[in-house]
């Protein structure tokens, strides 16, 4: 009797004691992985918003965050403004203000972010996770650009209810699904306007041990309605060509009608590790279920892809009483790996409109540059109608953001972002960018140290005076034995 009192009490303390909740911090960023900026056309701000994904990637915390940073607030120099020889740069802002709406939590793991700007509203943000669940966050900004609030329920936790892309109504012998989601890009700004969504890990039965019953997806779902409700098999595009491999997809940039998807490394709990499918491949939007191979691995050498980008490079009109057969061509931007490489690529009849072509587009190698170790993201400043653009790149094996120019047809800049500290590397991920007029200011998310470094670009004439001009958020503390952040608060 004495023996099972003693017990009882034991189980009463513990079962009090509880587990001690560690939310991720409020007031600094934690492994900030994806960005987007917005500034809304008829605002007094002079900056503008910058919204930060923070991944809390070793676990530190309960989960990862979404904040949204005032820029005029927390003392960014005005847009545009030319260099002065007596300005102190770069500014080192470490009172990040952010208020209690401005902060919702996330599952841990975030990927890219990507933005839908529907007319007349403010933007709703989209963020992957790869944690529990493999889950798409949706969160909504407000009228004032800095308050936040979960799109699928949980007040400013947005965990609660989040879409999990495993568990797929309609699913058979767990297909589809997305496990470990990572990229996203949204296609239009209308009510129609649709969220493209790539993983990193292939989907199928746990028992198989052959690769070709694995798959890995696109998955697209309705910006304005991204729930449980309009999740279906419908919905998931199988990256497979032709009876080859699938593969897995690291971004994608949308075009005039095709989703461009870049191939990258994938894994599988039974098979581990597995090298890269494809290199880069075409989802039509029109017709589902097609999927283009581009076979650019047979051309020019690489071993897996990262970052995308699309622009419109030419719209040829042969008849004016037929738009439809309007002729539209793009260029294409995409990094790669083994070697880290930037290919630039001319897709001619990317519409699928050109009469003597039917509607198969012709994809080319333009250029290939080479860019900084370990090449991650890609955002293309445009100059304006007749003008080359500007790529900057990010390469988490380094400490700086280079900037190329189409023009020159080199590197014409590389901006450290980091403190070159072997001991806490930068590790520059995601980026994001403002551009306005002939001036232009780039986002680096510096996922190694914990800030966003901000980059300015007053004169596009003249790009390779490009200089950091700010770092947000304290510099995140590293154990070099470990290579790991330091927990350095407890409470938002």
């Amino acid at each position: 009797m004495r023996a099972y009192l003693l017990a009882s009490a034991l189980l009463l303390v513990s079962c009090d004691i509880g587990v001690e909740s560690k939310p991720p911090p409020a007031t600094r960023l934690v492994y900030p992985s994806g960005l987007a900026f917005w500034r809304p056309d008829a605002s007094p701000s002079t900056n503008g918003f910058l919204y930060v994904a923070s991944a809390n990637f070793d676990k530190c915390y309960d989960s990862g965050s979404v904040i949204a940073l005032d820029l005029d607030a927390v003392g960014v120099r005005p847009f545009g403004t030319p260099f002065d020889p007596s300005e102190s740069l770069p500014n080192d802002v470490t009172a990040l203000g952010i208020g209690p709406q401005s902060y919702v939590q996330i599952q841990s793991f975030a990927g890219e972010m990507a933005m839908w700007s529907p007319p007349g509203r403010p933007p709703r943000l989209f963020v992957p996770s790869r944690d529990e669940g493999s889950v798409l966050h949706a969160v909504d900004v407000g009228e004032d650009g800095l308050s936040l609030s979960c799109v699928q329920g949980g007040d400013r936790d947005c965990r609660n209810n989040a879409l999990s892309l495993l568990d797929v109504p309609g699913a058979s012998n767990s297909l589809p699904a997305a496990p470990g989601p990572l990229g996203v890009s949204v296609a239009g700004t209308g009510d129609d306007a649709r969220v493209w969504v790539t993983h990193t890990e292939l989907a199928g039965p746990r028992t198989t041990i052959a690769e070709a019953d694995l798959r890995g997806y696109l998955l697209n779902l309705p910006a304005a309605n991204p729930t449980r409700d309009a999740l279906n098999p419908e919905e998931f595009v199988a990256l497979g060509t032709n009876g080859r491999l699938s593969g897995v997809a690291h971004s994608t940039a949308v075009g005039s009608r095709y989703v461009y998807a870049s191939g990258r490394n994938s894994s599988s709990p039974q098979l581990g590790a597995l090298p890269a499918r494809f290199i880069l491949r075409l989802v039509d939007r029109t017709t589902p279920g097609r999927v283009l191979e581009t076979d650019l691995e047979l051309t020019y050498s690489v071993r897996e892809a990262r970052g995308v980008a699309v622009v419109p490079s030419a719209v040829r009109v042969p008849d004016p009483a037929a738009p439809e057969s309007t002729i539209v061509d793009e260029r294409v931007y995409l990094l790669a790996r083994g070697p880290d490489t930037l290919l630039v690529l001319d897709v001619l009849n990317a519409a699928g409109t050109a009469p003597e072509a039917g509607n198969t587009p012709i994809v080319r190698i333009v250029s290939a540059l080479p860019v900084p170790a370990s090449a991650s993201e890609l955002e293309v400043i445009p100059r304006g109608a007749g003008r080359g653009n500007l790529v900057a790149v990010t390469g988490s094996g380094d400490e700086a953001v280079a900037i190329f120019d189409e023009e020159v047809g080199q590197l014409i800049a590389q901006v450290q972002v980091g403190d070159n500290d072997p001991n806490n590397p930068s590790q520059p991920f995601g980026l994001a960018s403002d551009v306005r007029g002939n001036s232009a200011r780039i986002f680096a998310s510096t996922f190694g140290d914990g800030r966003v470094a901000i980059i300015d670009i007053p004169d596009l004439d003249r790009p390779q005076n490009a200089r950091l001009v700010a770092r947000l958020g304290a510099r995140q503390g590293r154990d070099p034995r470990q290579g790991t952040s330091l927990c350095q608060e407890t409470s938002p």
